[in-house]
């Protein structure tokens, strides 16, 4: 005899009153706060991290500021959209450690990222953005950071500069050197 759902589900309390909370505790969608991220981060890899993405843009400036977008997912998966002034333009794929994908969500959580304010704008004009997101899970913040802001934390800087160095941006944006060679064959064309 096969009994309903909702029944199943209370024979199943029933028989294990620890059911539920294991159950809840193992879930990445309920997230009862930030200090419970790193051991979802850690403890599920299959099913919460799956879920986790990072993206970081840097926008146009008054100059030849490299403009990019990278997307990074807790597998390990980087898409790199270069658009101007950038060794490389168009998308590229790679791949990181899944590890180092992990670590770069830890941090994160480490400075509180789901605390930040929405925009850090203000300070002198010209200067470019870094718009930043995360999600994990259900949760979704994108914080907009005018880089000349007065009011951003550093903590959103060094962040940024992190998301960077784990990919190794470098490889297509290139060195300051090569976009001042960018620079000048853009500024021909």
């Amino acid at each position: 005899m096969r009994f309903p759902m909702f029944l199943s589900l209370g024979l199943l309390l029933a028989l294990s009153p620890n059911a539920l909370a294991t159950s809840a505790a193992m879930s990445p969608f309920l997230i009862a706060d930030d200090s419970t991220l790193s051991a979802q981060l850690f403890s599920q890899p299959r099913r919460g991290v799956r879920q986790s993405v990072v993206t970081l843009e840097r926008t146009a400036c008054f100059g030849f500021c490299p403009m990019y977008k990278l997307t990074i997912y807790a597998d390990g998966r980087v898409i790199y959209e270069g658009n101007q002034f950038v060794k490389v333009k168009g998308i590229k794929t790679t791949r990181i450690s899944p590890l180092k994908a992990r670590q770069l969500m830890l941090e994160f959580q480490r400075m509180q990222y789901f605390n930040l304010q929405d925009r850090y704008e203000g300070g002198s004009t010209d200067a470019p953005s870094a718009i930043t997101s995360f999600q994990m899970g259900r949760r979704f913040k994108t914080v907009h950071h005018y880089l000349a802001s007065p009011d951003a934390p550093q903590t959103l800087t060094d962040l940024e500069a992190k998301i960077d160095a784990t990919v190794n941006v470098q490889q297509w944006i290139g060195t300051e050197s090569d976009r001042q060679k960018t620079k000048s064959i853009q500024w021909y064309c």
